[in-house]
């Protein structure tokens, strides 16, 4: 008696990677593809309409990001997947996470863009999709330990997992007179400090590296002026190098994993580099808990960055007017109703001790000065 043949779905974005691994499995008799998608929510609607055996989906598929599209398939309509994983993406985490999931096996992509050859891995391709139908059920502690021996092994290159970002991230903002008071917000820091503090102050390109060693002598943590793709980790400060718009990025689209980055668009404003932009897109990551400090300065950098923080739910400080050696950008901050609170700079380190201590969650209506 002739086996039914298995019916499999291929979800991939690129037309000719999809087209190749269509005549890579109808080549073989016993397996047959039955629909090719490009898009994730194509994909649930094909899985939903139609009884298919195998699943052959490419990580970067739009919507997938966090593994939305495997969860939601697996949620609504489950079927067994094969994971299409570049080698720049592999690591511990995805393996587990996939794995958790309910993913059956790991391909990794032999090369990247949009031609990928994989007919140098046809024989891989057929013989995980055979392999799903005979193992209907399997333990998924024990097919993690499979798919790491297997996979890292044949990565040829060791897997490092990726360092989360603090739960917590200051961004503080200054300008004129901002130099002489982040120092003193700097050397009043906890050695112990559980956050990543972002520094902006308007100062130009040949001055912002001398003015993160200067810092370093006042401090225990880590100082460093921005560089690409630089992680956000606990006890770093990262000072925004001049000339230079520094934003946040998420890593392997996850974010609340961030790193740094520059933005190549124009700001629309004469202050660079911008505070405004920075607060902007840290407000938009996910991280658990967003600080916002504006300092002493002349202008109002920093009004728009305080009022993403404080609509998502983060927490505002502006410098008092008493403190101030130019009280513009703080006072913009406090007339606009962003502050969560109005402190002397002395008080400020103490603050973001505490509040990076405890984690403190402030509602986006308090308001209290």
């Amino acid at each position: 008696m002739q086996t039914e043949q298995i019916k499999v779905v291929i979800a991939v974005q690129s037309g000719y990677s999809r087209l190749m691994l269509e005549d890579i499995i109808n080549t073989e008799a016993d397996i047959q593809t039955k629909a090719l998608v490009a898009e994730g929510s194509v994909l649930l609607q094909v899985l939903r309409d139609q009884k298919l055996d195998v699943a052959l989906v490419d990580n970067d598929l739009p919507l997938n990001k966090g593994f939305l599209l495997l969860k939601q398939t697996f949620s609504e309509v489950p079927t067994p997947i094969i994971l299409l994983v570049s080698r720049q993406m592999l690591s511990l985490e995805l393996v587990k996470q996939a794995t958790e999931l309910g993913v059956y096996a790991i391909i990794l992509k032999p090369g990247q863009g949009q031609y990928i050859n994989y007919r140098g891995i046809a024989t891989e391709v057929v013989s995980k999709v055979r392999a799903v139908r005979q193992t209907l059920h399997w333990d998924t502690k024990a097919r993690l330990v499979q798919l790491q021996h297997e996979l890292f092994a044949k990565s040829q290159f060791p897997i490092r997992r990726q360092q989360a970002t603090a739960d917590t991230v200051v961004v503080i903002g200054a300008s004129t007179g901002g130099t002489q008071a982040l120092e003193i917000i700097v050397k009043a820091l906890s050695p112990a400090l559980r956050a990543s503090i972002l520094i902006v102050v308007h100062l130009p390109k040949s001055f912002t590296k001398t003015f993160a060693a200067r810092l370093q002598e006042l401090t225990p943590l880590k100082v460093v002026e921005g560089r690409e793709g630089q992680m956000l980790k606990r006890g770093v400060i990262i000072v925004a190098p001049g000339g230079k718009d520094m934003v946040v990025l998420p890593v392997m689209g996850d974010t609340s994993n961030l790193k740094i980055g520059f933005s190549n668009e124009p700001s629309g404003s004469f202050d660079q580099p911008n505070i405004d932009l920075l607060m902007q897109t840290v407000a938009h990551s996910s991280v658990k808990q967003v600080i916002g400090i504006i300092l002493t300065g002349m202008g109002k950098d920093g009004t728009e960055g305080a009022g993403y923080i404080k609509r998502r739910g983060g927490f505002v400080i502006a410098q008092n007017q008493e403190t101030c050696l130019i009280f513009g950008m703080a006072k913009s901050v406090i007339d606009s109703g962003f502050a969560s609170k109005v402190l002397p700079l002395s008080a400020i380190p103490h603050y973001i001790n505490r509040l990076a201590e405890q984690q403190i969650s402030v509602s986006a209506t308090d308001t209290t000065v």
